[in-house]
């Protein structure tokens, strides 16, 4: 068997297909010739460590439940979001989750919130770190029927363990007494060991009258918000914004698409 074919039979083995792209690249590609072994063995080794990490990181995107997959790169300031371009920074860092501290996203309806969740726990999925996203009122029915159908504690468990937990919407509606409780024992879990982002139209001083029980709700708030990051995005709705650079030339003729 050949040099080339025994090559090829290791990479199988090792398992290094990404590896092989690059390995028949080099064989096709003439100016490869002139690189030295160790360079080649470089280019191999990188596109194939480059490969699996780029499907770990997919991975965990597609895990996480977020809605949208929002890049640091592509986040707009051209209006006044209420956040500076050195605290967007100082988020997209993730340094404040090897504190285990919490970050809070308040303002109105279509300033920004979800959007800016999505992008934290984006960023947070490409440093590889462990996270779910859940609406807070899913993620109660989620504990309750846990409970009910004996799963529960190998869910707490999985919440326990995440490296992010974000919580969009929160206080949409009152948090009732029992679900109060399944949401406390999720956050006691977490609580100095790591991160979690709540997303709502509230301010945090608002936070203990949109939770019906009252001892968990001192509970749950000296475990978030004691030590959290305070985000209050302002300014008008990005919905509307965005609509306005809709234009009736811009905008498709029925009648005429169908004649193309």
């Amino acid at each position: 068997m050949s040099s080339h074919l025994n090559n090829l039979d290791h990479f199988r083995i090792l398992r290094l297909s990404d590896g092989k792209v690059e390995y028949l690249r080099q064989l096709e590609n003439a100016s490869c010739d002139s690189l030295s072994f160790v360079d080649r063995l470089d280019l191999i080794l990188s596109y194939e460590a480059t490969a699996r990490t780029n499907r770990r990181i997919h991975r965990r995107l597609k895990e996480s439940g977020l809605r949208t997959i929002a890049y640091s790169e592509e986040f707009s300031f051209e209006s006044e979001r209420g956040i500076t371009r050195s605290q967007f920074a100082n988020l997209m860092s993730l340094s404040w989750m090897t504190s285990a501290h919490n970050l809070v996203v308040s303002g109105m309806t279509g300033v920004g919130k979800s959007y800016l969740v999505s992008t934290v726990g984006t960023q947070a999925a490409r440093a590889e770190m462990t996270l779910r996203y859940h609406r807070t009122s899913d993620l109660i029915e989620k504990l309750a029927l846990a409970r009910a159908d004996g799963s529960h504690r190998s869910v707490v468990n999985l919440y326990r363990n995440l490296d992010l937990l974000l919580l969009d919407d929160f206080g949409l509606s009152p948090v009732p007494v029992s679900a109060s409780r399944e949401l406390l024992e999720i956050l006691d879990e977490r609580a100095g060991r790591a991160s979690t982002v709540i997303a709502s139209q509230f301010p945090p001083d608002s936070f203990h009258s949109l939770i019906e029980d009252k001892t968990a709700a001192d509970a749950i708030l000296d475990r978030v918000i004691h030590d959290a990051i305070v985000v209050n995005l302002s300014g008008e709705s990005m919905r509307k914004l965005k609509a306005r650079h809709v234009t009736l030339d811009s905008l498709v003729d029925p009648d005429k698409q169908k004649g193309d």
